[in-house]
Order: structure tokens, then sequence, then C-alpha cells
């Protein structure tokens, strides 16, 4: 027995080492990006365009009944010089938004304008197979991407653009995202948040400080030749965008940023889409991790910038190791006599809170000082610290499949625009993790209950909010599907 417990020590400690470190990583990682944001805030002036160079602006588009009309009169009313524009609308989909485009299409042809719908044969590839194929296609020397439930101020391509022309070696110049529905709901609020403190800061620091930063999707533009020379849009993972952006930067590429320039967008509105919205992140980011660290290594890329890439790359691993981190205390605590575990590094770590628990707070704060937010969404920043720990299931599903290799199917976030979630055709239906956030929320209960009988308060701490969490997230998941089961009880 006394082999047993020294084998199970050996093997839990073995686990725990790689994942403090991890997160300690991460902690000290968010200081520093603070630091460099904060030191580098004031904004660049861009000379004004002296000449317009051909742009063409791609809208990829799946099921988008509710937005697609929006987007494209917007983009159709971008003050831009109309023979020096072209717009592409990328439509795969498979409903009635293909008729609404086809009419959006026709009116504004009408006025003048050089708009083109295409649509293939199939849904291959996804996003990044419907940008390939409208590439073809494409004379343009620049390339504006904007997904469907963005919209574009009338001067973006006038801001933009110059900072791209003047810089050669600039693959793309990716722009903040605003918010079109922030305060829409409680949960909206802390989305807003959280999108803040990564474009305010994190996207800030790392394009400051020289460091690889990715294309978020859309709200940007590409240089042609850029994406031409890296080998194009590729489908191999679910986040198109950062693959394409990483393999810019190991091809001698770099990017810039404008914080000063925004563009708003809708913020998913069910905790069901948010929570697809952020697995399809964790998979596809950790996939590209699994691809692109090999080669961040064997590049010519400082060390700094090959560090900081591959913090990057595995950031959707923080949440999947603060749960390995919780099981492993509870086991060892558990299944171990108090004399072989008393001494061990894991305890130790657990009789203290470290200040880099906190690091992510501070961070988020320091996001809406930065942008001049009202003082009324600091509450809801210990709400998105709770909520947060409550995906920790969903992203840690997620990291497993792209650490894997598989790929699935590209499950857009659906947009809904002015019309409520409860009436929208593109519901997300709630499924089995709902059961495994409310049996995760019962394990870190017990956790914090080990955890306070032993005197460990790192864990009393960490296991109450990754419990409230966890029972938060499943009652937003599993509510509007009991509503509209007591709806339809009700209508029969």
């Amino acid at each position: 027995m006394e082999t047993l417990h020294t084998l199970l020590s050996a093997l839990l400690l073995i686990g725990f080492l790689p994942a403090a470190l991890l997160l300690s990583a991460y902690g000290l990682n968010l200081c520093y990006l603070l630091i460099a944001a904060l030191l580098n805030r004031r904004a660049p002036e861009d000379a004004p365009l002296d000449e317009f160079p051909h742009v063409t602006v791609q809208l990829p588009l799946y099921n988008e009944r509710y937005v697609s009309r929006r987007l494209i009169d917007a983009v159709a009313q971008l003050d831009y010089p109309p023979d020096r524009l072209s717009i592409q609308i990328l439509d795969d989909s498979t409903d009635e938004t293909s008729q609404i485009v086809a009419e959006a299409v026709a009116h504004w042809r009408q006025c003048g304008k050089d708009v083109h719908h295409l649509r293939r044969a199939s849904r291959e590839g996804y996003n990044a197979g419907a940008l390939a194929y409208g590439l073809q296609f494409v004379k343009s020397e620049y390339i504006a991407i904007f997904d469907a439930d963005f919209v574009p101020p009338p001067d973006f391509l006038k801001k933009s653009l110059p900072a791209l022309i003047a810089d050669r070696r600039a693959a793309f110049i990716q722009t903040r995202w605003e918010h079109l529905n922030a305060d829409q709901w409680w949960l909206t609020r802390l989305q807003a948040i959280a999108v803040d403190s990564h474009f305010s800061i994190e996207q800030q620091g790392r394009a400051e400080s020289g460091l690889p930063f990715n294309f978020n999707g859309t709200a940007g533009v590409w240089r042609r030749a850029a994406i031409e020379a890296v080998g194009g849009w590729q489908a191999r993972t679910l986040t198109e965008d950062l693959d394409l952006s990483y393999r810019a930067w190991l091809n001698g590429w770099h990017a810039l940023y404008r914080s000063q320039i925004s563009v708003p967008a809708e913020l998913p509105q069910t905790m069901s889409a948010y929570k697809r919205q952020q697995a399809r992140w964790a998979q596809g980011s950790l996939a590209c991790a699994r691809l692109l660290l090999p080669q961040l290594w064997r590049s010519r890329l400082p060390l700094g910038s090959k560090l900081q890439g591959t913090i990057h790359l595995l950031s959707y691993l923080v949440s999947p190791t603060m749960v390995l981190i919780v099981i492993a205390y509870t086991l060892i605590t558990l299944l171990l006599p108090r004399q072989v575990w008393q001494n061990l590094p894991l305890i130790a770590y657990a009789k203290t809170v470290s200040p880099f628990t906190f690091m992510p707070l501070l961070y988020l704060i320091a996001s809406q000082v930065l942008l001049r937010r009202s003082w009324r969404t600091l509450p809801y920043v210990l709400a998105l610290q709770v909520v947060s720990s409550g995906l920790a299931m969903t992203i840690a599903q997620a990291a497993l499949k792209g650490l894997l290799g598989k790929h699935g199917e590209f499950l857009r976030t659906p947009k809904w625009g002015n019309v409520a979630p409860t009436e929208s055709a593109y519901r997300v239906q709630a499924d089995s993790s709902a059961a495994l956030e409310i049996a995760w929320g019962a394990f870190c209960l017990l956790t914090a209950a080990r955890a306070a009988s032993n005197g460990h308060l790192f864990f009393v701490f960490y296991g109450l909010m990754l419990c409230t969490g966890s029972w938060l997230v499943a009652f937003w998941t599993l509510l509007p599907h009991w509503q509209e089961a007591l709806r339809r009880q009700h209508a029969t």
C-alpha cells in the first residue's frame, strides 16, 4: 500500500508542477501585457490617404437572415470612391438569407455599387473555404473582411488603410471591436468586458511590443500578397484567422493594430450561443498550437516572440489546467494519508492565495479604465470571473479535441439582430454539457469543503468560484429550454 501511495503521489505531482507553472506564466504574462499596453497608449497618427487603392470587401455569410441586410447596407455606404471598391458577398446559406442578399445586391447595383453575390456548390472548408473561393475573383491588393454581425462605420477604410499602405511588410491591420448590444442584459455586459480586455490590453500590448498577435477574423484589412505568400486561407482548424496570422509571422511578415479605430458588433445573447463560440475558439486555438508550435520554435523569431507566441497559442489551456489542479488536490487529500501529502509542493501552494490569482481581475478592471467605460461596469468584472470559471468543462472538452486534432463541424454563433432569441430560427439547443457542469460544480463544492477542513485557502476560494460558476452556466443554459417547454405546454 505504501508503494501505491508513493506512486500516486509521484503521478499527481508530475501532473501538478507543469500545471502550476503554466498558471504562473499566464499570470506573469498578463502583468507584462498590461504594462506594455499602459506604456504605449498614444494612438499613432496615420497620414490621410493621398491616393485610393482598389479594395475588395469580403462578407462571408451562412444563414444570417436577421443581420445580412444590415451588414451589406453598411458596407455599401462606406465612404470610399465607388470605382475603387468591390464588395463580395460569399453566401453559403441554405435558408432565406440568400434571397435577402440577392435583393440587397440588386438594390446596390442599381445605385452604382460593384457588388457580387457568390454562391458555392457546397460549404466545404466552411469560413476558410468561402474566403479562399472569393479570393480567386479578387483583383485588389487590399481585402477588408467583416463577419455578419458587424456594422463598419463609413470612414473605416480611410482610417485603416494608410498605415497598411505605408508599411510594405505588414500583412494585415486589425481594429478594435465595439459592441452593439452590450447593455442588452447581464451576459452581454460580461462578454463586452472580456472583449474589451482582449483588444485594449492583449492586442495593444502585443502590437506595441512587436510580438505576434492574430487577426480576429473580422474588422480588419489584409494585404492580398501576404495571404497568397503564406499559402492562403486553409480549413485545417476552426480558427482559420489565427492559423493564417501565425503563418504570416513565421514567414517574415508582421501586423498592425489600431485601437482608436473601432467597429461595433453583436454579442451572443444566450448562454448556449456563448458556449458554442468559446468552444470553437478553444478547439481551433489548440489545433493551431498543435500545428504551429513546432514551426514557431524552429523559426528565426527572437526567443521572446517564441515564448509569447507559445503562451498565446496555449492560452485556452488555463481552464483545463485549473480543472486538473483541482482534481489532483482532491484526489491527493482523499486517497493519501495526511503524513504522505502534507509536505507535497501542491499543499504548500494550496495554503495561500497567490497574487497571480487576482491578475485576471486587475487585467479586466484596467481594460474598463483604459477605454473610459462607465464605473457601472466594474461590478460585472467579478461576475465575469465567476461565469468564465463556469465554462471550464466546455473549454476543457474543446481544448482536448483541438490537441487531438479532431476538426469537427464549424458551428457558427447565431446572430439575431433585433429579433428576440426565443423567436429566432437559429436557437442553439442545450446538450449534455449542462449535466456535466452540474456534476463538476458538485465536485468543486466537495473540493472547497475538503480544503476548508484542511485550512487550504487557495482551494476554498477556487472550489467555491468554480462551483458557483458551473451551476450558473448550467442554469442559464437550461432555462430558455425549460421556458420553451412551459410555453408549449400552456399552448396545448
